[in-house]
């Protein structure tokens, strides 16, 4: 008679732990696998019909442990009708207490991760904003730079310059804590940084724009644009004779694309190499997208998503 008895409780004991691991692994699965709790329109009907689901699993475990005992498991003491609508609301008791507890849980996990993403973000931001700066402070900047002031003689041409140098800082101190700047704010930032560019390298230097005025109001990291014509001026052959072609163009309203002629330098200055990587970093954090990369033999072509 105590052998049975033991029996009995291991089988209840059973029964409970797997009917609890069912709860636990099916809303762990919902909440993490699938958007459908996610969805604020249909978000209180689909957590009630999750919560009766997983709570009607006790009749499909009921039924099952009913082969291995000759007593019934749950509720032994309740006859007749009452029983199933008893095991039906301990059921709905057991499947929504494990429906807030991972409910609350998945919550505490976005949190975090927001918290992480938004540092993420503000490190890859200031990645950007320093690798403006030191190529702007750099020793060899500065030296083109001041070569360059020293050989305009036309005070309109040295007040030109100065002025579009000044726009460049401007632009960077402004926007270096800000997460988006519009595409329309980054193109005039970027004729300010072509001017200094074409000044330096001359003929040696092409870059065309081309994008839509409906466009201008969409938002892009700010120094997208600087960081991939750096990265084309650091990494191809730029001269009278190989002349350098850029093109900043949206070819429909998916991409803004930015492309270059593929005359890759036999020796690549030294790179901290965070450019393109830091573009990529930025837009999956902010819009959460990926940029494109297509390099073929005669071209080098970045797809910035347009958000």
């Amino acid at each position: 008679m105590e052998r049975v008895e033991i029996g009995f409780a291991s089988l209840s004991i059973l029964y409970n732990f797997l009917f609890c691991f069912t709860c636990w692994v099916v809303y762990q699965y919902l909440f993490n696998k699938t958007s459908l709790l996610q969805i604020k329109k249909y978000k209180a009907v689909a957590s009630g019909l999750a919560i009766l689901c997983v709570a009607l699993l006790s009749y499909v475990y009921d039924y099952f442990f009913s082969f291995f005992s000759e007593h019934t498991i749950q509720f032994p003491e309740i006859l007749g009708n009452k029983r199933p609508y008893v095991l039906l609301l301990r059921g709905l008791l057991v499947s929504g207490l494990y429906y807030f507890i991972t409910y609350h849980l998945y919550i505490l996990s976005e949190k975090q991760k927001s918290v992480l993403e938004i540092a993420e973000l503000k490190q890859a931001q200031l990645a950007a904003s320093l690798s403006s700066l030191k190529e702007q402070l750099s020793p060899h900047f500065l030296f083109n730079t001041l070569n360059t002031l020293s050989s305009l003689t036309q005070e309109k041409n040295v007040k030109d310059y100065v002025s579009e140098l000044a726009n460049v800082y401007r632009y960077v101190l402004q926007y270096k804590e800000l997460d988006t700047a519009t595409l329309q704010q980054e193109l005039s930032f970027i004729e300010s940084y072509l001017y200094i560019i074409k000044t330096r390298l001359e003929d040696a230097i092409e870059v065309s724009i081309s994008v839509d005025k409906a466009l201008m109001q969409s938002p892009i990291p700010p120094l997208t644009l600087q960081l991939l014509i750096e990265n084309a001026i650091k990494h191809n052959v730029a001269s009278s004779s190989k002349q350098l072609k850029v093109e900043i163009k949206n070819s429909d309203n998916r991409f803004l694309t930015i492309s270059n002629n593929f005359q890759p330098k036999v020796s690549v200055p030294f790179s901290t190499g965070i450019g393109l990587d830091n573009v990529m970093q930025r837009y999956h954090l902010l819009f959460n997208k990926d940029i494109i990369v297509e390099k073929t033999d005669t071209s080098f072509i970045v797809k910035l998503p347009i958000v």
